[in-house]
């Protein structure tokens, strides 16, 4: 019989398994032992004004990713959303991130998950 096909923390591997055990046991340890779908999320419009070339625009992307929060983004670099944004905020800085009406300035995780709660 051959040595069992292990990774490098000694598991055997899917296809191991599949031989040894059947493809319905590999499904169902994939479902088993599969990582709880992410509970977080927005119930909350949210709006990103953004710029492509900024950092602190990138770490809120990150954020809300991180914590499936579904999102619009607006272009900061154009110049109907730079109007827009003079006359909501008074100036163009960004991110900005607006969650069902409140003003989020900067990549301020903490907050983003307050408001969306």
């Amino acid at each position: 019989m051959l040595a069992p096909n292990r990774n490098a923390r000694g598991r055997l591997m899917l296809n191991e398994v599949a031989i040894r055990f059947g493809a319905s046991a590999v499904l169902s340890a994939l479902f088993l032992f599969a990582p709880a779908p992410a509970q977080a999320g927005c119930s909350k419009t949210v709006v990103l004004y953004n710029a492509s070339w900024c950092p602190y625009c990138r770490q809120v992307r990150a954020i809300l990713a991180r914590n499936n929060i579904k999102y619009s983004i607006l272009d900061a670099t154009t110049p109907r959303v730079q109007a827009l944004m003079l006359k909501r905020f008074g100036d163009t800085g960004v991110p900005r991130t607006v969650i069902g009406g409140a003003v989020v300035v900067g990549a301020d995780e903490t907050r983003i998950k307050q408001l969306c709660r």
